[in-house]
């Protein structure tokens, strides 16, 4: 779980809250207060996810048949934002991999299977970017 905290900006187009990218943990559910600031990139253009009141964004991705979202975080000028994304992830022993349901011999695995401790270490070791650390598990690397 991370609290993200972004102070009022005097001149919020020449930062950004948090830059863009894809979230690389299994499955992120997102907790925002109630000023704009997240956004998310649709046909080229960064489009606004307006806060509704009392819900949860929830993002998740598996073998290329869902994506995480590319998101970026922006400030204002009038207000402070806060948010609190808290990032679901498995023991650092387990094995992931793509889900056995969304494999097919149309749809082959697009990733290798990996323990969890080995898929957090390269994405930290990589930090924050803007394609989910999932291509180093490409089964021909």
């Amino acid at each position: 779980m991370a609290l993200n905290y972004y102070p009022p900006c005097p001149e919020p187009e020449l930062t950004y809250g948090l830059p863009g990218h894809t979230d690389c943990n299994l499955i992120t559910i997102l907790l925002q207060d109630d000023v704009p600031g997240l956004q998310v990139l649709r046909n080229g253009k960064w489009v606004a996810v307006n806060p509704i009141p009392n819900t949860f964004i929830v993002n998740i991705g598996s073998n290329g048949k869902y994506r995480s979202v590319l998101h970026r975080a922006v400030v204002n000028s009038n207000s402070e934002r806060i948010s609190i994304p808290t990032f679901y992830c498995p023991s650092p022993d387990a094995v992931i991999g793509p889900a056995k349901d969304l494999i097919s011999l149309d749809q082959p695995a697009m990733y290798r299977n990996f323990t969890y401790a080995e898929y957090y270490e390269k994405f930290w070791n990589r930090g924050l970017a803007t394609e989910c650390c999932l291509d180093l598990f490409k089964p021909n690397l």
